[in-house]
């Protein structure tokens, strides 16, 4: 590995035709040590991937973490290699036991992997049993979300940072809870399913040298009116992404 005064993307993966072996290449100015670990790690995901472009890839900075940017397939797997390589299920299930959910938690899982933490948030949401929810959010709305199995609602790529939540303050810069505090649920979520009057917890982390933020909400309570509600549509749904049949979401 080597790192290198890249223009157009963050990593880089090269292998030579005919020779058993490949040479990668990370963005010197890259700021998080555990986000070029994740590079690092995402093409080594393309190097023994089956399937994988034979002689290499090229990654932009929004191939790399970038389960909300319309991913193809290929870039979608390295980061799902990546994550499980740096941070194994093993290790944030023992962190997540005995654990209420925050950001502190996941910031916890983040150093003891010396991984980023939208990764280790990501992660976290696949594993907890309880009902939540990581956004990260660029210029005012939403970018990506994931939620775990539990979490009821959706939150929609696009959508605007409401004024009645502590994101909305982190773009303007201003002094947010240090630990998750309740906001009015209807911040987050669009569905007639919502209860009237429930609230969420909410914390939310300005990364400024993303130009974004990072948000974890909890359903510490029952939010919704009926269990069994479904959702109309739902368009934070990336049909690039594989349903549990490994299929892709219909377009």
């Amino acid at each position: 590995m080597t790192e290198e005064e890249l223009d157009a993307c963050e990593g880089l993966l090269i292998r030579p035709q005919g020779i058993p072996r490949g040479i990668i290449a990370v963005k010197k100015s890259i700021r998080s040590e555990g986000r070029k670990r994740f590079t690092v790690a995402h093409e080594i995901g393309h190097y023994v991937l089956p399937g994988h472009d034979e002689y290499g890839s090229i990654c932009e900075a929004n191939q790399i973490e970038g389960w909300g940017n319309g991913a193809n397939i290929a870039e979608r797997e390295a980061d799902d290699f990546a994550a499980e390589l740096l941070i194994p299920t093993a290790v944030v299930a023992s962190r997540i036991v005995g654990n209420s959910p925050s950001l502190d938690l996941i910031q916890t899982i983040a150093e003891d992997c010396k991984s980023s933490l939208a990764a280790s948030a990501w992660k976290y949401c696949d594993l907890t049993s309880e009902q939540c929810a990581v956004v990260w959010s660029e210029q005012g709305q939403v970018a990506w979300s994931r939620r775990s199995a539990e979490f009821p609602f959706f939150v929609r790529k696009g959508q605007l940072i409401m004024q009645a939540s502590f994101a909305f303050n982190c773009f303007r810069d201003e002094k947010v809870p240090p630990g998750p505090a309740l906001v009015p649920a209807e911040a987050w979520i669009e569905s007639t399913n919502l209860k009237e009057g429930a609230e969420i917890y909410e914390q939310s982390r300005s990364l400024p040298s993303y130009g974004s933020v990072l948000t974890l909400l909890w359903a510490k309570h029952n939010i919704e009116k009926r269990s069994d509600y479904q959702e109309e549509e739902d368009e934070s749904l990336d049909p690039q992404e594989f349903t549990v049949y490994r299929k892709h979401w219909p377009h």
